[in-house]
């Protein structure tokens, strides 16, 4: 891209941001390299690369970049043979972990992030290398004794030469011979030897060799004869332990060399990454979005904010290149905002290119230019004697000869700095040849005369900053479709300029320039009105998109629900079908080898397995959706009343309660839910024989024993009407517990699981005399108070053996 364009639109100040934002000095150098590309797979691929990093960044935070430096001046020195030093070395094993860690770590995420995570696939693994680093080097930076056993041997006898040349020394201080000699009982380091202290006038008669003395010279720092021998061996120890260390890291530093190669590719990936990184932090701070391409040279940027100015302030501005209208001309006052959306338009095309992701509203589309050339500001040189028109033509004239066919060009001023006839001349002619380059341009002018043009010429469209004339402020926004007005008469008048002044200059226009610019003025007005009913009516639709799907969403999960507690009834029910069939073979098998089996225990089977197959039936799961119910929703329903649940299918239940709060209490054979008054219908009173309560299929009364006063029907019965509770309140024990006994042998019988002994709180007389039956009762295998919404310490829940 062009220097000169880069520096005017201050890209650099958008790489510093992205600088700021890598987590390592790896990415922050890619940050400031970062060029916007032309070729269209490159740009789309660097756009998934922030996408993919801002929708991982979005759901779980930064990326693990932790732990990686920049490790290529250290694998330099490597190659040419100069030792690594003990941080080096933990600088590169904390990289190459970070690597593995970032590898491991998108491999999780692989289909949220899969260019990312292809990318980290060419992170190497080093864990020979990160092994010899980990046993040589501890975190601090010293070289541990692990590292070899030479120097575990070096240091193990260093240690027992200290502590004997320390004992030695101790000797000397605790001694009643040497104590009014020694000036300080401490042991000091003079010459890296170990020396004590001593009064100068007793130099002669401690003995020994001066390596220092005090500025007074009242002490000498002295090595006692006997120490010399020890300290010697010291010093040549710690010389050995040197060269083993020195000998070690030449060792990991050529290992280092050997795989450098390697090394520096897994650097240069976690830099890129890192980048991916900083470009979608970029992204997430300015609120961007990710722009479309076109290959039309079209550009459409709606709610376009310029990236360096307060996103507090500043005022989005909407902004469409291309098609019919490959020129833009913008008219308008000065400081209403003609510069800045130049460069808003130029910046957002480079950062786009870059692989950013830009400020402006979701559904932005962008052409991918070849050439970006921009002359903005005020280029004069006294040094190479420019006036600011010279600067700008000489600039345009290099904009001539380099562009093409697919240039984006930025003109400030068009022509200005010069007379103006001769200014709008020029300018005419420049964007004529621009034309004919088909390049896409955006030029800002005070020039009345190209606003005509514009009109006249075909490929040009009109635009204008908007300007309130009552605050005599501008308010930044652009108006594409018509030419600005100066508004020169209005704003000094508003400012005190006599009114004699304005209308004498008034006069001077031609009455067709004064129709003229009241004429744009209303044109400014009523663009600016449908301006606003357009975007009003795009939020509006927006709104309405986002309450569209809120609320096919909300349908779906419903419609999951459904079908979740239907299957949940259905298992439920074949379960409880499932368990009574079993008991029941399990007696008819006993009365087989009683000899009892007869026509009777036929019967009771059959009709069993009728009754198992229609309430499985009617629990069926469709596939389309239930047809919404046309009686009315009960206003209130009554404890015992009989209704059918829609949310389960239509399944019949009884209301175990009064409805409260819009909600009441169900048993839906097995389960007891609570569900709202608007899922729920009153059971219509099916019309029966008189006398009769059997349904449909029941075997007919006048057949022998099989007919409902048969013991297999009445055991039947048991089984498909037990209630799942009994309610004991306001009893007295003696007069309950027959009843609990006859309940629970019923519902043992029925096959139910669980039931629901009410008792109510009271004195707790009742609730003690029923835990007293329940606990010696072989067919119970636990019960316990229930909780607090089943009736609390007034209701006992129990369970039946199996």
């Amino acid at each position: 891209m062009d220097e000169h364009t880069l520096r005017v639109l201050e890209y650099e100040k958008i790489t510093a941001m992205l600088a700021e934002r890598a987590a390592c000095s790896l990415g922050a150098e890619r940050a400031r390299d970062l060029t916007a590309a032309t070729n269209p797979s490159v740009v789309a691929e660097r756009q998934q690369e922030t996408r993919e990093a801002r929708v991982l960044i979005g759901a779980y935070g930064q990326l693990p970049l932790g732990g990686i430096h920049d490790v290529r001046p250290s694998l330099v020195r490597a190659g040419v043979g100069q030792t690594l030093t003990p941080h080096d070395l933990l600088d590169l094993a904390s990289t190459l972990l970070g690597g593995a860690r970032l590898k491991a770590w998108l491999a999780r995420h692989a289909e949220q992030a899969p260019l990312l995570h292809e990318r980290s696939k060419t992170v190497q693994e080093f864990p020979q290398l990160l092994s010899d680093i980990d046993m040589t080097i501890g975190r601090g930076g010293d070289v541990l004794d692990s590292a070899s056993p030479t120097l575990a041997s070096i240091r193990g006898r260093l240690r027992v030469v200290s502590a004997r040349i320390t004992e030695r020394l101790n000797q000397y201080l605790t001694s009643p011979t040497y104590r009014t000699m020694i000036q300080e009982p401490v042991i000091v380091l003079r010459d890296d030897r170990r020396c004590i202290p001593v009064r100068s006038e007793y130099r002669r008669e401690f003995g020994g060799i001066v390596h220092d003395q005090s500025a007074s010279g009242a002490t000498l720092f002295m090595e006692p004869l006997p120490i010399v021998e020890l300290n010697n061996e010291l010093r040549q120890l710690e010389l050995k332990e040197r060269q083993e260390i020195e000998r070690i890291l030449a060792k990991l530093t050529g290992s280092v060399a050997r795989q450098a190669e390697g090394i520096h590719g897994t650097v240069e990936v976690l830099a890129g990454l890192d980048l991916a990184n900083a470009k979608a932090r970029l992204a997430d701070d300015m609120k961007a979005a990710e722009p479309a391409f076109n290959k039309a040279g079209f550009l459409r940027l709606r709610e376009a904010r310029h990236p360096l100015l307060d996103p507090e302030r500043v005022v989005p501005i909407d902004v469409s290149l291309g098609g019919k209208n490959p020129v833009l001309l913008i008219t308008g006052p000065n400081t209403g905002g003609k510069t800045v959306t130049l460069k808003t338009v130029g910046l957002l095309t480079l950062m786009a290119q870059a692989g950013l992701q830009v400020p402006a509203a979701t559904g932005c589309e962008l052409a991918l230019f070849d050439q970006v050339f921009a002359d903005i500001g005020d280029e004069q040189s006294i040094a190479q004697s420019l006036s600011t028109f010279s600067a700008h033509i000489t600039n345009i004239v290099r904009i001539l000869r380099s562009v093409g066919t697919r240039a984006l060009v930025l003109l400030d001023e068009i022509g200005a700095g010069t007379d103006p006839a001769e200014g709008a001349a020029l300018a005419k002619a420049i964007l004529a040849d621009l034309l004919r380059h088909n390049a896409r341009v955006i030029a800002t002018t005070h020039y009345g005369e190209l606003k005509e043009f514009a009109y006249s010429r075909d490929g040009i469209d009109n635009a204008a900053v908007e300007f309130d004339a009552e605050t005599l402020r501008p308010t930044y926004r652009l108006l594409q479709g018509v030419p600005g007005s100066s508004n020169a008469f209005h704003i000094a008048r508003r400012l005190g300029m006599p009114g004699r002044v304005v209308d004498e200059a008034t006069g001077s226009l031609d009455t067709a320039e004064v129709e003229s610019g009241a004429i744009m003025r209303r044109l400014e007005e009523s663009k600016r009105i449908a301006d606003d009913e357009r975007r009003r009516a795009e939020r509006l639709s927006r709104e309405l998109e986002g309450l569209k799907a809120r609320y096919e969403d909300r349908l779906r999960d419903l419609e999951i629900l459904r079908r979740e507690a239907r299957e949940r009834a259905r298992e439920e029910a074949q379960t409880l079908i499932r368990r009574n069939t079993e008991k029941m073979e399990n007696i008819i098998g006993e009365l087989r080898r009683m000899g009892k089996e007869g026509r009777k225990t036929q019967s009771a089977r059959k009709q069993m397995k009728e009754t198992a197959e229609a309430l499985v039936g009617g629990i069926g799961i469709e596939n389309e959706p239930l047809p919404v119910e046309e009686a009315d929703v009960p206003a209130q329903l009554r404890r015992g009343e009989r209704v059918r649940v829609l949310s389960l299918g239509g399944a019949e239940g009884e209301v175990l309660a009064d409805s409260g709060d819009g909600e009441v209490p169900v048993q839906v054979g097995m389960m007891r839910v609570v569900v709202p008054l608007s899922a729920l219908r009153l059971k219509k009173a099916q019309p029966a024989a008189a006398g009769s309560r059997l349904p449909a299929s029941a075997p007919d009364p006048g057949r022998g024993g099989d007919g409902p006063g048969s013991s297999s029907n009445i055991a039947l019965a048991k089984a498909t009407n037990i209630s799942p509770e009994i309610n004991l309140i306001a009893q007295r024990v003696d007069a309950a517990l027959p009843k609990l006994d006859k309940y629970l042998d019923d519902a043992y019988a029925a096959g139910l699981e669980r039931a629901r002994v009410v008792h109510g709180k009271g004195t707790g007389a009742l609730r003690k005399g029923v835990w007293e039956f329940l606990k010696g009762d072989s067919r119970i295998a636990s019960y316990v108070m229930a909780d607090p919404d089943e009736g609390g310490a007034g209701t006992t829940i129990v369970r039946f053996k199996e």
